[in-house]
């Protein structure tokens, strides 16, 4: 099946989210492979070996119709590369739980520059919020037992603001990536909540509550003037074990294992060149560097492998965006001109809305484009997927 138009919402794909492989076919090419009704397609899709350890996932990505096959009808499956607990050796005692958050049904769509967002905290947009397609589950655990949380946000537009009642998180990676995977960062970061922005992942040990209950909660995040409604919810209710039943192991990740020598551990070569990204809207579309995206466009950038770039990513709306690229992680060097102390690896970050005369929301991004397999033609974007849908997205090749 080859792809000399655009697709449908009857038509197929798949996009290996995260994983830096090949972007030609039968790899991860979302540009050159579709199939329709009653075709097949076939994938090999050769992880390397130093593909980092962690929580990666796919999904379709035709254009015009991810927000509805993704999004709307929850078509994403998780991917799990193995190793994590050869770094953290305390993770082998703990129950992993892999978590799939999707926002389905009908309704949440959004318009470019609509103003809607009065009430950021309040408002439903209609969807279901599940995880591993149920709303709301109970999630075991004995007080003071410890459980590893593998968490994807595979909702269309939905920023998650993790959080667990009365409980600390102990995040340990980041969109697969281990914290400490970039030199000089703390292998664990104890924290209240972790935003995890849609596509993004994050990987992080829950403490049973000794009460016996509490919430798993998405809190309230503010996307801004024209954004979409995040209000609170609750994802899952932590319940105890039924009848007498001990106290979990309390076991922590203190002994932290050197990881595996690598590239994304080493201090990065100067950039080979900047550029600058600008996500925009106008009435009807969601734009980047003023162009609405077409398939088969020229690509915006021309890459050299074997390079890092440093990018400026700037958004001039007055709602977030989700920076996303394929084949490749990013570390994130600043955001609104804040240097971050730890910079770490991702392949999805919010970018901050325009706030009046303070300028645009921006972020500062290394963009890492080393690794040989990557050649060939793949594309950037917000994985807001309405957003992407409506235009905001584009192709880049690496030669």
């Amino acid at each position: 099946a080859g792809m000399s138009r655009n697709g449908t919402a009857e038509d197929i794909n798949l996009h290996f989210h995260g994983l830096t492989v090949s972007p030609k076919r039968p790899g991860d090419d979302v540009i050159g492979m579709l199939a329709e009704p009653g075709q097949s397609l076939h994938y090999e899709v050769h992880v390397p070996r130093n593909q980092q350890p962690g929580l990666y996932w796919y999904h379709p990505h035709v254009y015009g119709f991810t927000s509805f096959q993704v999004g709307q009808a929850g078509m994403s499956g998780a991917i799990v590369i193995e190793g994590l607990e050869r770094h953290y050796r305390g993770l082998v005692s703990l129950k992993h739980r892999v978590m799939i958050v999707r926002a389905t049904g009908l309704g949440g769509d959004a318009l470019p520059d609509s103003g809607s967002n009065t009430h950021p905290c309040g408002t439903k947009d209609g969807l279901t919020v599940s995880i591993n397609g149920m709303p709301q589950p109970n999630i075991v655990m004995a007080p003071g037992e410890r459980q590893f949380f593998r968490v994807v946000n595979a909702t269309g537009h939905k920023t998650l603001k993790l959080a667990v009642d009365g409980d600390t998180l102990e995040v340990l990676a980041i969109d697969g990536f281990a914290l400490d995977t970039y030199h000089g960062n703390p292998p664990v970061e104890r924290v209240a909540s972790v935003i995890v922005p849609p596509a993004a992942r994050a990987e992080f040990i829950v403490t049973g509550p000794a009460s016996g209950s509490a919430k798993f909660r998405t809190l309230c995040f503010d996307t801004g003037p024209d954004g979409d409604p995040d209000p609170p919810l609750v994802l899952a209710n932590i319940v105890s074990p039924k009848g007498d039943v001990a106290a979990g192991r309390s076991r922590d990740v203190s002994a932290v294992h050197a990881l595996p020598a690598s590239a994304f551990g080493a201090s990065l070569p100067p950039p080979a060149a900047r550029r600058t990204v600008v996500f925009s809207e106008n009435a009807k579309h969601f734009l980047i560097n003023g162009t609405v995206y077409k398939m088969h466009a020229p690509p915006m950038f021309v890459v050299h492998v074997g390079t890092v770039e440093e990018w400026h990513v700037l958004n001039v709306s007055r709602e977030v965006h989700d920076f996303h690229i394929h084949q490749t992680h990013f570390l994130v060097e600043r955001i609104d001109g804040v240097v971050q102390q730890h910079p770490i690896w991702r392949d999805s970050v919010v970018v901050p809305h325009e706030r009046g005369k303070a300028g645009p929301g921006a972020v500062t991004l290394l963009m890492d484009f080393r690794d040989p397999i990557i050649r060939g033609d793949f594309m950037f974007h917000c994985h807001i997927l309405d957003h992407e849908d409506a235009g905001m997205m584009a192709n880049i090749r690496a030669i």
